[in-house]
Formats: structure tokens, C-alpha cells, sequence
């Protein structure tokens, strides 16, 4: 039987070439399922990034808690309040409360821009939040100037795809940010 196979094959070389590509197209398939399921892996999409992990120690992570109410970003030098405002209706009030905030012994707070507020989810979706504990998670002010909706919240797309989208809200907390 083999001698029949690779007697039909040596006869028709279309078919050895064939085979070849249909093994190759094999092999791209399960080389990018592989590095799908290893990037849901590593972007810890089975964890909430606001839970605290213990596989990553403070001189790990990229955030340190200073303790006195503020983490400081050890990569931008940037500090966020750990705690944050009630739900608060309005982006005056929001601004308000960010410049009147004196927490950690600093005064000059204000609103991050989307993209911090990313950054922050980032952090903590990659487990690199070290030890400090503030509760990422949630739909907070921005200080984006020419955004029409200034509140909102990064999602995890509903396939748990390592992506986030930005969902504009109504209302929500201010996580104030320096400087």
C-alpha cells in the first residue's frame, strides 16, 4: 500500500505540494490560536483588574504605595489618590473636588485625561499594580478638554479580548491624579 502512495505521489507532484501548503496553513492556524490563548493568559482576563493579586510584590509592580493615601506610577512619576469621591453628577462639581483635594499633603490634584485613566486599568490588567490596593475598577471624571462626555469607564470587551473600550457615562467618582 505505501509503495502504491508514494508511487501515485512521484506521478503527480501537485499533489506532494498540495499537502505542503495544506500542512503549512495547519500550523499558521494553531500558531495563532497558541499566541491568542497565551495573550488571554498573560492579560489576566480571568481576574478583575481591581483585585489584588499576590504574585506581584511592591518593588515588582510599577505602583508603590506611599502610605499616605497615594500611589505613585515608579515609571511616570505620576500619583494617584487611592481612595476616591462619592458619584458625583457634574464635571464642576468633579473639577471642584479635585482642586480643593489635599490628600497625601498635596494640593495640586486634578482630573486625569482618558489615557491615564487607561494606563491605570493597564496596570492592573497586567498585574503590575505592586502593592498598592486602590480599587480601579469603575466610572470616573476625565480632564479631557474636548471630549463631549468627560465621565466614563475602560470596559474589557464582553469576548474578555485583552482590548478595552471607553464607555461614556452620566455620572461617576473622581480618582484624582498629580501632577
Amino acid at each position: 500500500m505505501m509503495k502504491d502512495i508514494t508511487k501515485g505521489l512521484a506521478n503527480n507532484p501537485g499533489m506532494i505540494c498540495k499537502h505542503k501548503r495544506t500542512g503549512q496553513r495547519t500550523l499558521q492556524l494553531l500558531s495563532i490560536m497558541l499566541v491568542i490563548l497565551l495573550s488571554q493568559l498573560i492579560s489576566g482576563c480571568s481576574t478583575h483588574s481591581g483585585q489584588s493579586t499576590n504574585m506581584v510584590t511592591a518593588a515588582d509592580g510599577r505602583l508603590v504605595d506611599m502610605g499616605n493615601g497615594v500611589c505613585q506610577d515608579t515609571k511616570t512619576g505620576k500619583m494617584w489618590q487611592i481612595g476616591s469621591s462619592k458619584t458625583i453628577k457634574s464635571l464642576a462639581d468633579a473639577e471642584s473636588y479635585a482642586a480643593n483635594l489635599a490628600e497625601g499633603g498635596y494640593h495640586d490634584w486634578r482630573l486625569p485625561m482618558v489615557t491615564e485613566l487607561y494606563d491605570l486599568y493597564m496596570i492592573f490588567d497586567l498585574h503590575e499594580n505592586g502593592n498598592c490596593n486602590l480599587q480601579a475598577e469603575g466610572t470616573y471624571w476625565s480632564g479631557e478638554a474636548d471630549l463631549e462626555d468627560r465621565v466614563g469607564t475602560w470596559e474589557l470587551d464582553d469576548n474578555c479580548d485583552p482590548e478595552r473600550q471607553y464607555i461614556p457615562k452620566k455620572k461617576g467618582q473622581v480618582r484624582a491624579i498629580r501632577p
